[in-house]
């Protein structure tokens, strides 16, 4: 059986090794490599990010933050987690990904049936 996830997860393993083969081939930052994605694909910078980082951390290949809890000239907001939000985030985009794919295929059967029905009324006509 593959390491691959079936459905969902897929798109987030899929982004990570995008942006991983664009970061090597091309050696730009990784934000680079998620704002190009990003134009690629139609989805958000954050999107591309998020997905990339969730995928990133359940393999172990994200380096921790500096110092604990240092946000680079922004003071934290509270005392919760964020990876509890970043991976609540991260499912709700792949969701939202699979709903759009689903639509996507949703219209193009719907393209096809309706031409298929108009074939066969044009058939019937022939016929009658």
């Amino acid at each position: 059986m593959s390491d691959e996830p079936a459905g969902r997860g897929r798109i987030g393993v899929e982004i990570f090794e995008q942006v991983e083969k664009i970061v090597a081939a091309e050696g730009i930052t990784r934000s680079e490599a998620f704002q190009r994605l990003s134009d690629q694909t139609g989805r958000r910078a954050g999107t591309v990010a998020a997905n990339y980082y969730r995928v990133a951390r359940q393999r172990g290949t994200v380096r921790p933050r500096a110092a604990s809890g240092s946000r680079r000239g922004r003071p934290r907001r509270g005392g919760g987690d964020s990876g509890d939000v970043d991976a609540a985030l991260s499912r709700v985009s792949e969701a939202i990904d699979d709903l759009v794919a689903v639509v996507k295929r949703q219209q193009r059967d719907l393209s096809r049936l309706q031409e298929q029905s108009q074939q066969l009324a044009k058939l019937r006509k022939l016929l009658s």
